[in-house]
């Protein structure tokens, strides 16, 4: 179980402060045209502080090229407690405060594979669905 949320495995880019909603989703309307689907080879399980267990990417270039984008165009909507942040592409597979059952379970069985990032999705922090985009 995750202690969060009922996320499903993600990426974030970032968490962002809209207040005007319609500007911001014009934003990221003009951020999503400039975005092709990629692959992208998943290759070992992590995880932070024994918290937060995730998927780790190979190569991350693309995931950075991203993040740079979304930082030029909506810096100004970034929280204050992200700004410092470093950023460390990976897919979040679940948060808890321990981990140890998850990782038994997902060892044994995890192999390395290649996935493609097609879809943007834009969640208000109730994590409801405000947009989906795909990436062609």
């Amino acid at each position: 179980m995750d202690k969060e949320k009922n996320w499903r495995p993600h990426i974030t880019i970032d968490l962002y402060n809209c207040s005007n909603r319609d500007q911001f989703i014009e934003m990221i309307d003009e951020i999503i045209e400039k975005i092709k689907s990629f692959e992208i080879e998943f290759n070992n399980l992590n995880n932070f502080e024994e918290e937060t267990l995730y998927i780790e990417p190979f190569n991350k270039t693309e995931l950075y090229e991203i993040k740079t984008i979304f930082d030029s165009q909506l810096n100004k909507c970034r929280l204050e407690k992200r700004l410092k942040r470093t950023y460390k592409p990976h897919v979040t597979l679940c948060t808890n405060d321990d981990l140890t059952k998850a990782k038994l379970v997902l060892e044994d069985k995890f192999k390395p594979f290649i996935g493609k990032i097609s879809y943007l999705w834009i969640y208000n922090p109730k994590v409801e669905l405000i947009k989906e985009y795909y990436l062609d």
